[in-house]
């Protein structure tokens, strides 16, 4: 049975990365929703992609010596991609004659299905372990910070293993040995970080099947566009462990995304010439 380390850690990662204007709390001064609440209306709202209409951005994915830039494309029947760079330069002629390869076999509408397909049942894993994360972290509130300006609050969250959690399933054993860190924007109750570390090895089927190792960091930025919409524009991942006792596993990813903007609902062939006539916009690359 094939594990979706990288997928599962991903879906985790919501960062931290906190402003120097923050100030502690005390008893006296703890809000009067509990930590645990605020964090359950944040999940709530919580999804990877734009909760409506159709985008497009640019999306960087960074692993060890190798990095790769795509145009995104959302349309009705699935999330579009082409090429646009590899380690930050131009596709060579050959290069591009094998990625234009790849997306054409999407104008076969059985190809689409199957991409599209996966494409859910990640989605569908990654909203299982979100909504556990408020049963699975016990949290109290660390600070209240004002990210950017005083028009925008935000409070900061330490959050620890629950001792009585159960996972209720593969994906969410990762939050029983995690200690995270989570900020929520108090304007419109959005995490715009959450930075979790495993404290503890992890072992699926007692590790027979695999195990990850504790100090695996996992990590997850949002942004609140122009538009008022809320998008994911980085994620980080390093893990290390073991896949079916033997085999070494090492994951090392960084990704980002930007330029986000939207467009009108596209079929596949409008799609992919889409992808085809559009700059690239990599100078805008957040790295």
């Amino acid at each position: 049975m094939k594990i979706r380390v990288a997928e599962l850690a991903a879906a985790l990662a919501l960062a931290a990365l906190f402003p120097a204007d923050g100030r502690a709390l005390d008893a006296a001064s703890e809000p009067a929703v509990p930590a645990n609440a605020l964090l359950r209306q944040a999940v709530a709202k919580q999804g990877l992609l734009p909760a409506s209409g159709y985008f497009t951005s640019m999306d960087r994915v960074e692993k060890t010596q190798r990095s790769v830039t795509k145009r995104m494309v959302m349309t009705p029947d699935g999330i579009l991609s082409r090429t646009v760079a590899i380690n930050d330069r131009d596709l060579s002629a050959e290069e591009r004659r094998e990625d234009d390869a790849r997306i054409n076999r999407l104008l076969d509408p059985e190809e689409m299905r199957e991409k599209a397909q996966k494409q859910r049942q990640l989605q569908e894993r990654i909203e299982r372990l979100l909504r556990a994360v408020p049963d699975a972290l016990d949290c109290t509130y660390q600070r209240e910070v004002n990210p950017r300006s005083p028009a925008r609050t935000a409070a900061v969250l330490e959050c620890s293993p629950k001792p009585d959690f159960s996972p209720p399933n593969r994906e969410s054993q990762v939050l029983a040995a995690m200690h995270a860190v989570v900020t929520i924007d108090r304007i419109d109750t959005r995490i715009t970080h959450f930075e979790g570390t495993l404290v503890e090895d992890v072992r699926f089927a007692w590790g027979f099947l695999a195990k990850l190792n504790r100090g695996g960091h996992l990590l997850l930025k949002q942004e609140k566009l122009e538009s008022g919409l809320w998008c994911v524009t980085r994620m980080e991942l390093r893990v290390d462990g073991r896949i079916v006792m033997v085999k070494p596993l090492h994951i090392e990813r960084r990704e980002s995304a930007w330029a986000y903007r939207a467009v009108p609902a596209m079929s596949v062939p409008q799609a992919l010439e889409f992808l085809r006539t559009n700059p690239s916009e990599t100078e805008r690359a957040g790295r």
